[in-house]
C-alpha cells in the first residue's frame, strides 16, 4: 500500500508537537518571579513560554526591548491590555531589578 506524504509527515510532525510542548515545562515556570496567582505572571507563561524559552529581558538595551516587544505582542495575538499587563510585569521584575542592581555593583 502507497503512502502519501501528508501521512507519512503525522509522526514526524507530533513528534516535533511533543518537542515544541516539552520547551514550556514547568522547571522555567516555577523560577520565573511573582506570585503565581498573578495575571500578569500566567500571562508571561502562557504567551511567552508557548513558543520560545524565556529570555532575559534585561539583556536587551531599551531600542532593542521595544522592538521585541511589538514583534512577539504581534505574534502573541495579545490585545492592548494585555500587552500593557504584560510590559509592566516585565519591567517590575526583569529590567527594573537589573537595572538597581547593576546600579548597586551586584551582578
Amino acid at each position: 500500500m502507497k503512502r502519501s506524504l501528508s501521512t507519512n509527515l503525522i509522526p514526524l510532525w507530533l513528534a516535533f508537537e511533543l518537542v515544541l510542548c516539552g520547551c514550556a515545562g514547568p522547571e522555567r515556570a516555577a523560577a520565573v518571579p511573582g506570585d503565581p496567582n498573578s495575571p500578569a505572571r500566567k500571562l508571561y507563561i502562557a504567551k511567552c513560554a508557548r513558543c520560545h524559552k524565556f529570555y532575559d529581558p534585561a539583556k536587551y538595551p531599551e531600542p532593542e526591548w521595544q522592538t521585541w516587544m511589538a514583534k512577539m505582542s504581534k505574534k502573541a495575538k495579545l490585545n492592548p491590555e494585555q500587552e500593557e499587563l504584560l510590559s509592566r510585569y516585565i519591567e517590575e521584575n526583569f529590567r527594573s531589578l537589573a537595572r538597581t542592581n547593576s546600579s548597586q555593583g551586584k551582578p
